[in-house]
């Protein structure tokens, strides 16, 4: 996957056809129980598995996972917004905080550092506001330009087949949102 990575044309490609981030982040991600606000716009995939998900235990496998997020965020602010919108940050997070390799841990905070970033002509912190807005756009809870204080944040997007005139669409079942 890395090597694929190295092609700078195609990465769109990558993010949106193959949607490899959850194949890359999946031998990442560990045991930890994440929250609520972590798992939002997050690959089910990645944290359902709860405490039985064993991380990837191969150091050179875990660097060229890594590596290959790397490449992927060199490539363009668009592939950049993707990986944040798949909630890579959290991923890597957890991930580094159990890291013994010290390569692997500093491609991690090289990774960090365009997540984290602001882009260029955008205020400070705009880039993590861009990224909880748009899941809330997606989920229908706020509209355009609003910053959606006060509105519930749900672990999950709505289904489809969730509708506000049903009756038993008040009833919050598992106590999550």
């Amino acid at each position: 996957v890395r090597n694929c990575c190295l092609e700078k044309e195609s990465a769109w490609w990558f993010l949106h056809e193959v949607k490899v981030m959850s194949h890359i982040l999946y031998p990442l991600a560990g045991p930890e129980e994440l929250d609520v606000d972590e798992k939002i716009g997050m690959d089910p995939d990645l944290w359902l598995e709860g405490p039985d998900k064993e991380r990837e235990t191969d150091d050179t496998t875990r660097l060229f996972l890594v590596e290959s997020v790397l490449l992927l965020l060199m490539t363009s602010r668009k592939s950049r917004e993707m990986i944040r919108k798949a909630r890579t940050y959290v991923i890597l997070k957890y991930a580094d905080m159990v890291e013994e390799l010290e390569q692997v841990s500093d491609r991690v905070n090289e990774c960090v550092q365009y997540l984290r970033r602001d882009e260029e002509g955008t205020a400070e912190g705009s880039s993590d506001k861009m990224v909880t807005n748009q899941f809330r756009r997606d989920a229908g809870e706020t509209k355009e330009g609003d910053d959606g204080a006060g509105s519930p944040r749900l672990a999950l997007p709505p289904s489809t087949t969730y509708s506000k005139a049903s009756t038993e669409a008040d009833v919050d079942y598992d106590g999550v949102d």
